[in-house]
């Protein structure tokens, strides 16, 4: 090997080094959903340990490692090696601009990160993608989606905080939520200290979020949680709930979907529709 060789593989060598200190899981996992049109979670995970064990499996294939070829993952190992990189370095190259910053708008004399999470199907599967439109790298991949042949977009719904859950045993997590999303609210049987009296409160049901709080929504045999206008109908009109509705001790909360996205899950289905399923 002469020199301008060796040159060559250095610089591939720390290419490959700065990406993977750089791209982390969400930022790899947004550009392969956006820019590639890979969701798939087990992929995905698989992808981006390749990306980690790069130097690694280089090693492996330059040296023709018997060993690790024997593994029956290696051939997709290396199918999905090439796929891998492209996408790290295009998250690499579109967020990692130091002037990727765009100015927000100012509400109240404080600056509030304007968050938007878009609903939209391709080819007839249901996705989602949130964007930072503080962000200019998020705002090129909202354009990314926007020009993909098949995209229909379904509506939106902006970041409204943070709710605090179980991640383990002794460990919170926080969740974000955006405007719309629906949340079924249940006890926790496993705290025996609260859940005897969280049971008996009457809290437990479906709520929604909205900008002013979370609303209890209203349950009406064989309608579901709308009204007759297909509406979402509330508990009480004028009641609004803080986050300690949904995280106090003794409650868990679950959620399963947003109603500028999907209603269904609303609805009293017919017995007939549901014996289908």
């Amino acid at each position: 090997m002469d020199y301008e060789e060796l040159k060559q593989a250095a610089r591939v060598f720390t290419r490959i080094n700065v990406i993977r200190n750089y791209v982390s899981k969400e930022r790899f996992d947004k550009v392969a959903a956006v820019k590639f049109g890979i969701d798939d979670e087990r992929e995905l995970d698989m992808m981006y340990g390749l990306l980690n064990m790069t130097q690694r499996i280089i090693f492996y294939i330059a040296n023709d490692c018997e060993e690790y070829r024997k593994e029956n993952r290696f051939p997709q190992y290396m199918n999905l090696m090439p796929k891998t990189l492209e996408i790290a370095e295009y998250a690499y190259i579109s967020m990692s601009d130091g002037s990727n910053e765009v100015p927000s708008v100012e509400h109240n004399n404080y600056r509030k990160e304007d968050r938007r999470r878009y609903f939209y199907s391709e080819n007839g599967e249901g996705k989602m993608i949130d964007i930072n439109l503080g962000s200019r790298s998020d705002i090129v991949l909202l354009s990314e989606v926007l020009q993909r042949e098949g995209i229909s977009l379904k509506g939106v719904a902006e970041h409204l905080g943070y709710l605090e859950g179980e991640a383990g045993k002794y460990n919170r997590e926080k969740f974000q939520y955006y405007e719309g999303d629906i949340y079924f609210l249940y006890g926790d049987p496993t705290d025996r200290v609260f859940y005897d009296w969280f049971s008996h409160g009457g809290d437990a049901g479906v709520y929604i979020a909205t900008e002013k709080g979370w609303r209890k929504l209203l349950y009406t045999p064989g309608r579901g949680y709308i009204n007759r206008n297909r509406g979402v109908e509330f508990v009480d009109d004028e009641h609004f709930y803080s986050n300690y509705m949904l995280e106090a001790s003794g409650k868990k909360f679950q959620y399963v979907g947003n109603i500028h996205h999907d209603i269904s899950v609303l609805i009293d289905r017919k017995g007939k529709e549901a014996n289908n399923d």
